[in-house]
């Protein structure tokens, strides 16, 4: 196996007093080590060179990508320092003792490099790749799926504690996301290794693709029980290739088990037909306890973040949930286990999604709860419509649930697409007319009235009138629209003509 300059370099500064000169080149071109023979005037490409101070010749033809490991000074490096890496030893050392340190770091990595190859034969896990590599980077190394799901791992003495991030419950946490959140240079079909500066700790990552280069997981090394050395990313670049080679072979390895119950939700939301099978699953599901139904949108265009991600993270925020994405949005199913209230579950919910909503720019729609879970469609356009009159109504809030806007949307619905004109009782323009000619509004009269159940002393408290004046004006309103406001269909009626006029008024100012 090939190597680089700061793989030699920092694995031959463990023992010996080291320095590092000249250009150093991060490519995996190096050979194996060679003893430099005298009179030797050419230093061939991608070669490593073992000599001692008094041994070099004065100006030799040096090519590119040499790396000299010289024991002792002379004068002549300033020539070597310009033209390749210098690694000065400049304590007296065995000369060969150096020589078999630079063959046990090259064998080190040629043992690992053939045990990975071995195991390409054998049909491997991805947990039986990360044991074969740990003992080479001593560090924390994990890797995740798409939905950032914990695949495989190993810890230095299967202590979790020294990782950056917590696994115990199996998917990268609510905090780490949040992290990644704050990443700017976290993008899924980023090439090559890169350092994620997190304020836990770095990890250094390699995006993992399959052969259509589409994204299926993240390799990760932990950074906090060792600084990261730059030649490394090569090093974790030619791993995460061999998980991409075992994955192609066990696509399963890298794909998350689909979850039975997710499955029938979608084919519902999609209205799709359900196999017997999963009618019966869904059956003894059913009715089992409360959900609310929570439709998720972003407020800025994109995200870095696959959906997939961000549904998992979720689901690991809410016991026994369920999210996936719906139309571009994401659809969420929440159990309301000590939620009695209504109160409750939007506090519980404004409490653990108040940091995402805010990092992500998120706007959070809520249905009312329900226990049929054939119903999921209808309270998913609860959620939906939520949104819709939370943005109207309510566009400082980002947590809207559907029972605060439940009256305006039967008012619209009821319409049944026809302008609200349209079922104005005889006489009901004369009062629109008189309104906008008058200093009286009959409009705003009746309605106090009916919001004050027909009470003409409450009413005209409200309307700093006296009684006897209201009386007069009810009479007059109802001879002008020859109806009976004691008849409780008349007087649904009107309630609806006059909350559908306030609300195509306030949309008309918007």
């Amino acid at each position: 196996m090939k190597l680089n300059t700061e793989i030699i370099y920092e694995r031959l500064k463990r023992k010996y007093p080291v320095k590092i000169y000249g250009e150093v080149s991060r490519e995996m071109v190096l050979v194996s080590p060679e003893l430099y023979r005298d009179h030797t005037l050419r230093f061939h490409t991608g070669h490593v060179y073992l000599a001692t101070a008094e041994h070099l010749p004065p100006r030799p033809v040096i090519e590119k990508n040499v790396v000299l490991v010289c024991i002792g000074e002379t004068a002549r490096l300033s020539y070597y320092r310009e033209h390749a890496t210098v690694l000065l030893i400049k304590k007296k050392v065995d000369f060969f003792e150096v020589y078999q340190s630079l063959q046990d770091i090259y064998e080190e990595f040629q043992a690992w490099e053939s045990r990975l190859l071995a195991l390409l034969m054998e049909s491997p896990t991805i947990q039986d790749v990360l044991d074969c590599t740990y003992p080479l980077f001593q560090r924390s190394i994990f890797v995740l799926d798409t939905s950032f799901q914990y695949v495989a791992s190993v810890h230095p003495s299967g202590n979790l504690r020294r990782s950056t991030w917590n696994q115990s419950q199996g998917t990268l946490g609510a905090e780490e996301f949040l992290a990644f959140l704050k990443e700017k240079d976290l993008i899924m079909d980023k090439r090559g290794a890169f350092l994620l500066e997190l304020e836990a700790g770095n990890v250094l990552c390699v995006n993992l693709f399959n052969a259509n280069s589409g994204y299926i997981g993240c390799l990760c090394i932990d950074q906090m029980s060792c600084p990261y050395v730059e030649g490394e990313n090569k090093l974790v670049e030619f791993l995460a290739h061999m998980i991409e080679k075992i994955s192609e072979t066990t696509p399963v390895l890298l794909q998350n088990e689909h979850n039975s119950l997710r499955e029938i939700l979608k084919n519902i939301m999609n209205e799709m037909p359900l196999s017997q099978n999963q009618k019966l699953l869904l059956h003894s599901s059913n009715y089992k306890q409360n959900y609310t139904c929570v439709s998720i949108h972003y407020m800025k265009r994109f995200s870095p973040l696959p959906v997939s991600y961000i549904c998992s993270v979720l689901e690991s925020m809410f016991s026994e949930s369920i999210f996936f994405e719906q139309n571009n949005t994401i659809l969420g199913l929440i159990p309301l286990k000590g939620m009695e209230s209504e109160q409750q579950m939007k506090e519980s919910l404004e409490a653990k999604l108040d940091s995402m909503i805010e990092e992500m720019q998120l706007c959070v729609g809520v249905s009312n709860s329900f226990t049929d879970l054939y119903m999921l469609r209808s309270y998913y356009f609860q959620a939906e419509a939520a949104i819709e009159n939370g943005q109207l109504y309510k566009k400082e809030q980002r947590l809207h649930l559907f029972s605060d806007f439940a009256l305006s949307e039967m008012i619209v619905n009821s319409l049944g697409g026809f302008p609200v004109q349209a079922y104005f009782p005889n006489g009901f323009r004369k009062l629109l007319e008189h309104d906008e000619n008058g200093g009286i509004s009959y409009l705003e009269t009746l309605s106090v009235f009916l919001e004050e159940n027909m009470s003409y002393a409450k009413a005209a408290r409200r309307l700093f009138v006296h009684r006897s004046t209201l009386i007069e004006r009810i009479s007059r309103i109802e001879n002008e629209l020859s109806v009976d406001l004691n008849d409780p269909d008349e007087r649904l009626k009107m309630q609806i003509i006059l909350k559908a006029l306030q609300i195509e008024k306030y949309m008309a100012e918007q």
